[in-house]
């Protein structure tokens, strides 16, 4: 029997303590690591963070993921991206999948405006998924809005993670159906956002 749940991916900053198939679930922003969960939503936008520069180092300390790796959040609008040396990192890595969050379609109003006034705007980091799937990697279009959802299908991407935004939606299903739908006629996948924990802590066997 096929499951109707869509699939989840879990914000994550460690990846300590995770199971094979708990780690395919997530999606590993390392920068978030000091800071508590529940900032992550607001720490992510804050120019206080080095994503990409972050990401590379956790993945430089450790072994390559030899199965299940986590989807990995690249900040597609750094100016300072150097594409093809952070793919050449994941392919050593072991990653296979990358989403575009953080992303700058979180901004609003006129922050949002300026952003996109210098071409920092979601279409940019969907073009840089473009990129990468051209290299061979899977992508997730991280997606806030049916605007930023049409324009992922229009580009051709068909995995699209569903991001409620910085406030929740007051009616999630209803919320749900408007930007899943366009999905689901477009023959892709909706994955849906679960907000960010801390690292699993490593299981312990209870000795009685």
């Amino acid at each position: 029997m096929t499951d109707p749940r869509p699939r989840q991916l879990r914000l994550c900053a460690r990846l300590d303590g995770l199971d094979a198939a708990e780690r395919a679930r997530r999606l590993f922003v390392p920068a978030l690591a000091s800071f508590p969960p529940a900032t992550w939503p607001l720490a992510a936008l804050l120019p206080v963070l080095d994503v990409n520069g972050a990401l590379r180092a956790a993945l430089e300390s450790r072994r390559p993921f030899r199965a299940a790796p986590p989807s990995v959040g690249v900040f597609a609008c750094d100016p300072f991206l150097r594409l093809a040396d952070l793919l050449a990192l994941l392919r050593r890595a072991g990653v296979t999948s990358i989403v575009n969050y953080p992303s700058v379609q979180l901004f609003e109003g006129e922050t949002a405006a300026a952003l996109a006034s210098v071409g920092y705007r979601v279409e940019a980091e969907f073009r840089l998924l473009l990129r990468c799937a051209e290299a061979g990697f899977a992508v997730i279009a991280c997606a806030a809005s049916r605007r930023a959802v049409d324009a992922a299908l229009g580009l051709g991407l068909r995995r699209i993670l569903l991001h409620p935004g910085l406030v929740p939606p007051a009616d999630p299903a209803a919320w749900w159906a408007a930007l899943a739908g366009p999905v689901a006629i477009e023959g892709g996948e909706a994955l849906a956002w679960v907000p960010g924990d801390q690292a699993s802590r490593p299981r312990r066997r209870i000795r009685l």
